[in-house]
């Protein structure tokens, strides 16, 4: 019957090959994103509609204690030094500028980076001084006003004043000039 329209059954060493051919799920956890992005060469694999890429990120609050200090732990583990967006979150209205800055990294026994310590300081006023006045020589005053002045501002830290109970926004991200693994 070698007719019009008619097609010879396939071998079974046809049928093996198509099937093989055929893309099948992925049984594998997708990578992270990467710089750049990637094709791919898994030509017979494709990711299930329901697949979910490793997180790259990490995002907490935490609220600064007497000493302006808190430790946070990551949500996630981080192979290499992560970068850091610290933020404080639900600042007042005319309150002082918060600087916050990581102080120590904190690290599980294989070295993967688990946590930060972080510190926040508030801006503070400069010390101010009394107004020249009285009969004493204008010298005088002056002289006295100026080593006062110095003797207040040396190692005075604008920053030094510690910021408890502000809130901060702390967001650890994979590098991308290293593995994100």
């Amino acid at each position: 019957m070698s007719g019009i329209g008619y097609t010879p059954p396939a071998s079974t060493a046809d049928v093996a090959s198509l099937k093989a051919q055929i893309p099948q799920p992925s049984s594998t956890t997708p990578s992270p994103e990467k710089t750049g992005g990637d094709v791919g060469a898994a030509d017979t694999r494709y990711a299930k509609a329901d697949h979910q890429h490793p997180r790259l990120t990490s995002t907490a609050y935490a609220t600064l204690d007497s000493n302006g200090q808190a430790t946070v732990a990551f949500t996630r583990t981080f192979t290499n030094k992560p970068g850091l967006n610290l933020t404080e979150t639900d600042a007042t209205a005319g309150g002082q500028p918060l600087v916050v800055r990581a102080i120590a990294w904190v690290q599980n026994g294989q070295g993967l980076y688990t946590g930060v310590t972080i510190e926040g300081q508030r801006a503070r006023m400069l010390p101010t001084m009394t107004a020249l006045s009285g009969t004493l020589t204008l010298l005088t005053q002056v002289v006295t006003g100026v080593n006062a002045l110095v003797s207040a501002l040396t190692n005075f830290n604008v920053f030094g004043a510690p910021a408890v109970g502000a809130t901060v926004s702390v967001i650890a991200i994979a590098r991308s000039d290293v593995s994100a693994a």
